[in-house]
């Protein structure tokens, strides 16, 4: 069912991606769903049973690695939530009305304000309509629920203006539509899943999710013949603690373990405590790696910051970021790429610049994911609030003093963002036509036109910035010099009073990224 849900979802990954509800070319969802299923189905090809509870601890433990932007980290706790409710020999539709009632509760209680319109309201609402309900077999279930989610997401413009403004569904609420589908399709016996097929299409990126996200180098698989009682629970958390993808399999009195750890040798020794090993395979999955990467903390401070461009990136190192995370628009990291970029920066305490409202409740969940270590997470949407923050960093002052150092700089800062509409569109009672310029101050739309000067003009004024210092630009990837020099003479002739930076930012989608100050 998963698998073929995960088939399913990446069939229609770009009719998701396009469902954006505003005419800015930032569609991720579809990406950030599939992401989240997909090491799902990796982790579930790790277990070596048909226990439930294993492949349900794999499909809910993969689903939170995988999981990018505020679409995969919902996604994963709704599968965190029917894992949690699921039986432990087999499920009946009784048992499945209760997991999705539990996937409502655990994914609601995720997000600090649930927004109704979106994925959320598709659970709530089968969780609502399923009470009292009762079903024979599972395909008249899976009917109902497909039904019900489909007229759920045709629903959703109706509780998002966004949505009405746009003339579109919500993306995330249609991806979870497709899921139920998938699922439906498997109930019926429709089983045949080919993922490296409808996968093709991102075999590149999903290449390097999956090379970043390898953090414990050896795959480590060992057969006992025991010949004394082991205490199960004892052994998993041995196994948990020194690695991750654990599999534990007991039967009769042979026991087989997988993990993926640094230290197989400790592996050995645990286990040759309670009997013989029979069996042995070890294999070294960073080959190509110069070293391990060790995740104890050796410093006081450390920094992780998201960035959307090679040229901002180098700018953050050079104020003291130690580790960069590439995304941004489209491209939101994942929950394993934030660990492991927390985990390299070998810090007790670590600042984590999310840089992107997308990618803040990814950051949350990653500051609960430590126990040896202080994640704090300073919770930035626009990497020119970072660059403001860096600014005054001091890796020689105390945690809770360069918190305040890095809100008041925040604070002062004026973060913009311009970009070109990419189709003809509304935002609340404006027009909005393509190919015009849309300035952004933070998240409000401040003018937009067809004439960069007059849109940049406009804006600057609104935010006084005759009263500001300095003005930083960071030029995108698709940036044009004859406009470039457009914005140097706006400046020297109407704002003098600004210093005016310039910078290589290597950012797709927004062709000028500026920082007023």
């Amino acid at each position: 069912m998963i698998k073929k849900a995960t088939e399913n979802l990446l069939k229609h990954r770009d009719e998701i991606n396009a469902l954006n509800v505003f005419p800015v070319p930032d569609g991720d969802t579809g990406s950030n769903m599939c992401s989240t299923m997909l090491e799902a189905c990796k982790y579930i090809d790790n277990v070596k049973s048909d226990d439930l509870i294993e492949v349900w601890k794999a499909v809910k433990e993969g689903a939170l690695m995988g999981a990018r932007g505020n679409s995969g980290v919902i996604l994963s706790q709704i599968l965190r939530g029917m894992a949690d409710a699921s039986p432990r020999e087999y499920i009946t539709p009784a048992d499945f009305v209760k997991m999705i009632s539990n996937a409502r509760k655990v994914a609601y209680s995720a997000v600090m304000r649930p927004v109704e319109g979106t994925m959320l309201t598709v659970v709530r609402v089968l969780d609502e309509r399923l009470q009292g309900k009762n079903f024979e077999t599972f395909e008249e279930l899976f009917d109902w629920i497909v039904e019900i989610a489909r007229d759920t997401v045709n629903r959703t413009p109706h509780m998002l203006q966004k949505l009405r403004e746009a003339g579109v569904v919500d993306a995330g609420a249609k991806g979870l539509y497709y899921i139920f589908e998938g699922m439906r399709d498997a109930v019926k016996g429709n089983i045949q899943v080919n993922l490296e097929e409808v996968e093709q299409a991102s075999v590149e990126e999903l290449q390097r999710m999956a090379f970043e996200e390898i953090t414990n180098r050896y795959c480590t698989e060992v057969a006992v013949r025991r010949n004394q009682v082991v205490e199960k629970s004892e052994l998993e958390a041995f196994l948990n603690e020194i690695g991750d993808s654990v599999v534990l399999v007991e039967q009769d009195d042979l026991i087989k373990l997988h993990v993926h750890t640094n230290h197989p040798g400790q592996v050995l020794e645990k286990v040759i405590e309670f009997g013989e090993i029979v069996k042995v395979k070890i294999d070294n999955m960073k080959l190509q790696h110069e070293h391990v990467i060790s995740t104890q903390p050796t410093k006081e401070i450390g920094v992780v910051a998201v960035s959307p461009g090679k040229g901002i990136s180098d700018i953050l190192k050079s104020l003291g970021v130690d580790v960069i995370v590439p995304g941004g628009q489209t491209m939101n990291p994942s929950f394993a790429d934030l660990k492991a970029a927390v985990e390299q920066t070998h810090a007790k305490n670590v600042f984590l610049f999310p840089n992107n409202a997308n990618v803040l409740l990814t950051a949350k969940q990653i500051a609960e994911a430590f126990d040896d270590r202080r994640v704090i997470v300073v919770p930035t949407s626009f990497v020119q609030e970072c660059v403001a923050a860096m600014v005054e960093y001091d890796p020689d002052a105390e945690p809770e003093d360069l918190l305040k150092r890095f809100e008041e700089a925040i604070s002062q800062c004026v973060p913009i963002s311009v970009t070109r509409a990419v189709r003809d569109s509304r935002y609340g009672n404006r027009r909005i036509r393509k190919g015009e310029y849309l300035l952004f101050v933070r998240k409000e739309l401040v003018s937009h036109g067809f004439s960069l000067v007059k849109v940049l003009k406009e804006a600057l004024e609104k935010e006084n910035a005759h009263e500001k210092e300095i003005l930083t630009v960071f030029l995108g990837d698709n940036y044009r010099k004859p406009e470039l020099e457009k914005i140097q003479k706006l400046i020297g002739e109407e704002f003098p009073n600004l210093d005016l930076e310039i910078y290589e930012g290597g950012q797709p989608h927004y062709p000028y990224l500026m920082l007023l100050q």
